[in-house]
């Protein structure tokens, strides 16, 4: 017999996702513990308006290498990063998204990006349509209906005899339940897991962590203009070896610094792997960007191939100057760098990017269910395989829905 509701752990695009989805094929009640806000910019297109909403978003450090650290930002709001992301879709569009997303017309693009687009760029897909999407709405109105119960605290642990699940701790109360679906992200799935013991019944809780490796060099643009969209053109990069990039213009550096244009470049199937930790009491996270030899090889031909793009008559027209790095080092010294003194200044250089995923992939098994446990279910980026090699949104939301479906049919 059922013991309690079902418990989703974390509201953002994933959670979000699992709960529409359950709350039409299940009578059971349904219980999400976010503490995140409602974004009130789905209708602005400025990616850096709505980042600099600290409210939304929140700092972790993590270990980008083994010499150099990081703040990397998170979401911290109903929606999760669909609520506050640059809006691109670098992938096909899901169909169960349809009609969300459109593709970026000439009206959206800006100078960075025209000129991007002039040197071999394409238009994006924009998580936008008359508004961004933000799956955080539509959990909104699951509990306005009544269909949904939402938490405003973070779950601080989940209660298991051997693996067997019995109760989570939601700020001060423990909701006794047989069934937890985290959805929490790539890093708070396995460091809730691994604080809560249950790496005992689950070694491999943690193991796989990846992120897109991604060198921004930055723009002193000759004369800022505002421009509607912040990012609207990518370039994609297949080399013959295997190895994948993206290229992807943004019309200002931040919310406070439009005069400085920022063209990033990541290589988006890295085989580096880390981890999320847990030392003592303290979670760890080790992003290991570049520890395989394969990664360093191909993130050296893709700084040197975006270095001499932006050398281009159509950045030049724009620009005064171009910097590879924080020190403002001006990117012609990368022409002049040796093999070894290109691969320490992007070991330096580098930049942690918001996409991090599959550390729960070796713990779980096809439909998310943890090894070892019993009523315990992961269905963020966390279970898949490896980073996607585009932006996460949509791989996230169809493993969700995949998850979800499943679980749909069990719980009934």
């Amino acid at each position: 017999m059922a013991i309690g509701p079902i418990v989703i752990v974390g509201g953002g695009t994933a959670g979000s996702t699992v709960a529409l989805h359950l709350a039409s094929r299940t009578a059971r009640p349904i219980v999400v513990c976010e503490p995140g806000a409602l974004s009130p910019h789905d209708e602005h297109t400025g990616f850096f308006d709505v980042i600099a909403d600290d409210a939304l978003v929140s700092h972790r450090t993590v270990a980008l290498t083994s010499q150099t650290s990081a703040q990397y930002v998170q979401a911290s709001a109903l929606g999760g990063g669909s609520a506050v992301n640059a809006m691109l879709l670098t992938g096909e569009e899901p169909h169960h998204v349809r009609g969300l997303t459109r593709l970026a017309q000439p009206d959206d693009m800006g100078q960075v990006a025209r000129a991007l687009l002039a040197s071999g760029g394409r238009p994006a897909r924009l998580w936008w349509n008359r508004g961004r999407w933000n799956p955080g709405r539509a959990l909104h109105h699951l509990v306005e209906e009544g269909r949904v119960e939402l938490r405003r605290h973070p779950v601080t642990r989940v209660h298991h005899t051997d693996g067997v699940i019995s109760a989570v701790e939601c700020g001060d109360e423990v909701i006794e339940t047989d069934c937890v679906i985290l959805t929490a992200g790539a890093i708070a799935s396995p460091a809730l897991l691994l604080s809560s013991g249950l790496a005992e019944v689950s070694p491999r809780i943690g193991h796989g962590l990846q992120d897109h490796p991604c060198i921004t060099f930055s723009l002193q643009l000759k004369k800022p203009e505002p421009s509607r969209f912040d990012a609207t053109v990518v370039r994609e990069f297949d080399f013959s070896s295997g190895e994948k990039g993206l290229v992807v213009a943004y019309e200002r550096a931040s919310k406070l610094e439009p005069h400085l244009g920022l063209v990033s470049v990541l290589l988006t199937n890295p085989v580096s792997r880390g981890q999320v930790g847990l030392s003592g009491e303290r979670i760890y996270v080790e992003l290991n960007l570049l520890n395989d030899a394969r990664d360093v090889d191909a993130m050296r031909d893709l700084v040197r191939i975006t270095a001499f793009q932006l050398l281009s008559d159509e950045f030049e027209e724009i620009s005064d100057s171009i910097a590879g790095d924080s020190r403002g080092a001006n990117i012609d010294q990368i022409f002049d760098m040796s093999e070894s003194e290109l691969d320490s200044w992007i070991q330096a250089s580098l930049v942690p990017v918001s996409h991090v995923s599959s550390s729960m992939h070796a713990a779980v098994d096809s439909v998310g269910r943890v090894a070892g446990t019993s009523g315990l279910v992961v269905a963020d980026a966390s279970v898949l395989a490896h980073v996607p090699h585009q932006t996460p949104a949509a791989p996230v939301t169809m493993e969700a829905l995949r998850i979800a479906r499943e679980l749909g049919e069990r719980l009934q």
